[in-house]
């Protein structure tokens, strides 16, 4: 009977942290619950004799954590889904296990601050190798509400995992205190104190816009990428898109953008110019001698004789030549050469092989939603488009939610993305709140196309000028003011990161040493 009153309140524990973890997150719940949604899990922690005990039921709450805000994926990728869920809890519960390690190693006060950079070590490490799979980064939590978080120009979206997780070891050890002890006070001053300074540089918004504006123009064309795009020719769904922008393109539009896989017809790029979307989009230039024109295509390279291959590069059918695919922004400006911008940060399984040197065997195995086989290229030649006045950051669907990918010589971010794979689940909302923080960091105006989900304009401020419904075709239009002022976060990128890195990595050192010691 003692066993099985043990082991429900463990299960309760991991149970509800998972539970508040995912109810805490945008387009599911309520952000204030992220503030104590580890209390239970460091409860159980505390009380822990085996580190086995604490990784099995730190995995329990974590896939529940993953499976209620992620469960969208699985209508792209059923498997990819299941190893998206099972990988991402198995690295969570990794992290807090090394920090129950060298807890139980060290003292209490080194312990959690184990807890602390573990995590944002994991946070780090998740956004720069071969399975990234960010999206549940925990400064993310605050998407829809980044009034609060205006000082991630400083720090980025780490800067809210490290709010996040301090809070929670303040609330964990207010709330094990002896009862004539608890102290309530710190803890409520750092929830508060940050919000406070977030109100104040919010109140300044009026002091970085430019005063020149750009009138742009964003088509959300509601192509069915699971009928639609196959069923319907490129031209019909290039000619749909142009009917569209002519609702609202006029002489002065300086910029027209439309989304990933906006141009179904398969692009070589030593044959821009005469492709028929180029030629197509070049007649709508003629009425509106001013419009520089972003939209999503697949675009092919092929190698020349004695050009030295990527990685990357496909062979022919039953030919000795050798190509590149790319998912990619094709930009043509008013007047000069078409330029293109490979998308770099690739979907893992999806769009690319990861651990190539390992798994290239199975690449053929790999599903890819643009529909071709293998690795996509990532090489590029440009990273911003130029023009008059504005360079333009283009980022593609994934890259959005990577804080680090943006350049400082730019003064506008331009996303264009497909969020209909997931259909009319939480995760084309949470995409769309997503780049509401990137332009905080970066203090930049966003644009942003949506094949469908939600487009819009989002302010410097991470407020929401405009944006569209789900599940509409429909052109939408604005005045843009553009900024070329620079945040620290955009110069100095994931620092919290690179930090927390080397203290964790100190502190596994210290925790190995008294170990050994101890034997």
């Amino acid at each position: 009977m003692i066993l099985f009153v043990t082991i429900m309140k463990k299960l309760l524990a991991a149970v509800s942290s998972g539970l508040l973890l995912a109810f805490s997150w945008p387009s599911i719940g309520v952000f204030p619950l992220i503030f104590f949604a580890f209390l239970p899990l460091l409860i159980f922690e505390e009380r822990a004799e085996k580190g086995k005990s604490v990784f099995g039921y730190g995995y329990l709450a974590f896939l529940i954590f993953n499976l209620i805000t992620t469960y969208w994926v699985w209508h792209a990728t059923p498997g990819g889904s299941v190893v998206a869920f099972l990988l991402n809890s198995l690295l969570m519960a990794f992290a807090f296990y090394v920090f129950h390690k060298i807890k139980k190693a060290t003292k209490p006060r080194l312990g959690y601050l184990a807890f602390i950079v573990c995590w944002l070590s994991f946070e780090y490490l998740h956004l720069n190798w071969d399975l990234s799979w960010p999206w549940l980064t925990l400064g993310n939590v605050f998407a829809n509400a980044p009034s609060i978080v205006q000082w991630y120009e400083y720090t980025g979206v780490l800067g809210g995992s490290l709010w996040v997780l301090l809070v929670n070891v303040l609330v964990f050890k207010a709330w094990t205190a002896d009862s004539g002890k608890r102290k309530w006070i710190f803890p409520a001053f750092v929830v508060v104190f940050p919000v406070l300074i977030s109100f104040y540089l919010g109140a300044t918004k009026d002091l970085i816009m430019g005063k020149s504006t750009h009138e742009i123009v964003i088509v959300q064309p509601n192509v069915d990428p699971y009928t639609d795009k196959f069923n319907v020719g490129y031209e019909q769904q290039l000619a749909d898109f142009i009917v569209l922008a002519k609702t609202k393109l006029t002489q002065n539009t300086a910029l027209l953008i439309g989304p990933e896989t906006a141009l179904q017809e398969g692009i070589w790029e030593n044959k821009l110019e005469v492709s028929y979307s180029v030629r197509a989009f070049r007649e709508l230039q003629k009425q509106f001698p001013n419009l520089n024109i972003l939209v999503g295509a697949s675009t092919y390279k092929m190698f020349g004789h004695g050009e030295q291959k990527t990685a990357t590069a496909r062979q022919l059918r039953n030919k000795h030549v050798y190509y590149d695919a790319y998912n990619s922004a094709v930009f043509i400006p008013d007047s000069g050469q078409v330029q293109v911008y490979h998308k770099t940060k690739l979907v893992p399984g999806a769009e690319k092989t990861p651990f190539p040197k390992i798994l290239d065997k199975l690449a053929s195995l790999m599903l890819d939603l643009g529909g071709t086989s293998g690795s996509l290229g990532t090489k590029n030649k440009v990273h911003q488009f130029e023009v008059n006045e504005m360079s333009i950051q283009p980022l593609i669907c994934y890259e959005s939610i990577y804080g680090d990918l943006q350049k400082e010589n730019t003064n506008l971010i331009a996303i264009i993305t497909n969020d209909g794979w997931w259909k009319n689940t939480a995760g084309y909302k949470q995409h769309f709140e997503y780049a509401r923080l990137r332009a905080v960091e970066q203090r930049r105006m966003i644009v942003r196309s949506a094949n469908t989900g939600i487009s819009g304009f989002i302010s410097p401020y991470g407020e929401v000028i405009e944006s569209t419904n789900w599940d509409e075709a429909i052109c939408i239009a604005t005045d843009v003011e553009l900024n070329n002022e620079i945040t620290f976060y955009s110069i100095f990128g994931d620092y919290l990161g690179r930090l927390s890195v080397f203290v964790a990595a100190m502190l596994f050192i210290v925790a190995f040493v008294k170990g050994r010691l101890k034997k």
